[in-house]
């Protein structure tokens, strides 16, 4: 201990200017170790004129830096991609990643990057012209057809990225009800396409409406069957009944129907027939002949509202045959 003491009194501060030589010798030694250490770097996208580029989308990197510990200790490092036309390559902007995308101490390496290669969701931005198309609901009145549906303007044109632009086809409108029976214009609103970043260059347009009347067309059904209402007894003057034979002329008919086209749209051919109603006639238990006329049920109902113009039926009428039955002498009838 007394040796000690003798040492730092003799000479003092010679002794305390080599200890501090000392120090800062070892500081700048140390100092120049390098050493390495890992970042996550979030990047800095812009885009140049012309492209388009989700304003939302992030991007981060990891990067391995090296340089002393004192320089790494509050580093800071800032990522900056770049995005030009000359990028794209196949459809794709595929960016390869070095040390100039960094900005950093000028006493620090960038060693190693992940990824190196980076995929980034840009789009070339494209405009292009597409059809306005009306979005209808209802239909004309009967008696009238729908001509021509027109818009001004009949086109749009839309911007925005190219994979958005080419998923619209068309513009539709809001909706517009046809239940007329005359031409109208009409101010509609466009409908904007579900997809956040096209833009239109209108907002509306002018439809224009054209209704005409209905040019009535006429249709055959061929062998229409004939259903006949035959009555089972009839009573008269005479007080005994007796069993009478029908005898039909026809059994199918021919119709033609005089109507607007919608109306041969409901129609089902298969389902129509023709009735022959024997219930009507008085007939007093007389032999003889009758002619029916003809009607069609299933076109009764149009026919009266007046959606069906004339109903043609040929022939028109049917003539029945009535006569005794044949009775054995057991009271019993023959049958033909």
């Amino acid at each position: 201990m007394k040796f000690i003491i003798n040492f730092f009194r003799k000479d003092i501060w010679r002794k305390l200017l080599a200890l501090a030589l000392a120090g800062l010798l070892y500081w700048n030694l140390s100092d120049r170790e390098k050493v390495s250490k890992n970042f996550t770097v979030p990047m800095e996208l812009s885009a140049a004129a012309g492209l388009f580029l989700p304003e939302d989308y992030k991007l981060d990197v990891r990067v391995t830096a090296k340089g002393t510990e004192r320089a790494l200790q509050n580093l800071k490092i800032k990522g900056v991609i770049k995005i030009n036309r000359n990028d794209r390559q196949n459809g794709k902007f595929r960016i390869r990643l070095d040390e100039r995308n960094f900005e950093r101490r000028k006493d620090v390496e960038i060693t190693r990057i992940e990824p190196e290669i980076v995929e980034l969701p840009v789009q070339m931005y494209i405009q292009r012209d597409v059809r306005v198309v009306p979005k209808t609901s209802g239909k004309v009145l009967d008696g009238f057809e729908l001509k021509a549906l027109s818009c001004d303007p009949a086109t749009v044109r839309i911007g925005g990225p190219e994979n958005e632009v080419n998923a619209v086809e068309s513009i539709e409108t809001e909706e517009l009800k046809l239940d007329f029976d005359r031409n109208f214009t009409q101010n509609l609103k466009l409908n904007r396409p579900q997809l956040p970043n096209i833009v239109i260059s209108a907002n509306e347009t002018i439809v224009k409406v054209d209704i005409s009347p209905v040019l009535n067309q006429r249709k055959v059904f061929e062998n229409i069957p004939v259903r006949y209402l035959f009555p089972h007894t009839f009573s008269g003057l005479a007080s005994m009944q007796r069993q009478m034979d029908f005898l039909p002329s026809v059994s199918r008919v021919m119709v033609v129907i005089t109507a607007p086209p919608a109306v041969f749209e409901e129609i089902e051919p298969e389902k129509l027939y023709v009735v022959a109603d024997l219930s009507a006639e008085l007939l007093a238990n007389r032999p003889g002949q009758l002619n029916v006329r003809l009607y069609c049920p299933e076109l009764m109902r149009n026919f009266s509202s007046g959606r069906i113009r004339e109903i043609e039926i040929h022939p028109a009428a049917v003539t029945v045959t009535v006569q005794p039955g044949n009775i054995n002498k057991t009271g019993n009838k023959q049958n033909n």
